[in-house]
């Protein structure tokens, strides 16, 4: 049983904690939020082609979720403790290198998403992006061509 000596014990180590990782904390929810946005396509996309869902792959996904977290925490340990100042002095960016890596951790994720999109839907994202641009570079011409005959 929990006396008030064990919990403020308890609290001693864990406020100290808390405080040290709260700059790193939107980074956490980011990469959180892009590996449960990664999932809702992943799902989106096996009920739309029919395929079946698995529970061994949601097992996977706390997994990941728990590696990318903690691989983000040890990148910010070491970033705090060793790398920070050496940073600063090039970037004027405080834990550049944390924020770095979780970019690439939430740029992998956005690529799956877009993967899962494109199979759900049988289409190519950045083909139809290219071909949005042409068009909006066509229209531009166009305009520009009107203009020019007033």
């Amino acid at each position: 049983m929990l006396t008030v000596l064990n919990v403020k014990l308890l609290q001693s180590f864990l406020i100290p904690l808390l405080a040290l990782l709260l700059p790193v904390q939107g980074m956490l929810i980011a990469v959180g939020a892009a590996i449960g946005l990664d999932t809702l396509t992943g799902i989106y996309k096996s009920v739309k082609i029919g395929q079946p869902l698995i529970s061994r792959r949601f097992a996977d996904i706390i997994l990941k979720m728990f590696v990318y977290e903690l691989v983000t925490l040890m990148i910010f340990t070491i970033d705090y403790c060793l790398l920070s100042e050496f940073f600063c002095l090039w970037f004027s960016v405080s834990f550049f290198f944390t924020k770095a890596c979780a970019m690439v951790l939430i740029f992998t994720e956005m690529v799956s998403i877009k993967e899962n999109i494109e199979q759900a839907h049988g289409i190519d994202i950045l083909r139809q992006l290219r071909n949005a641009l042409k068009r909006t570079k066509d229209l531009k011409n166009d305009v520009f061509d009107l203009t020019k005959d007033t």
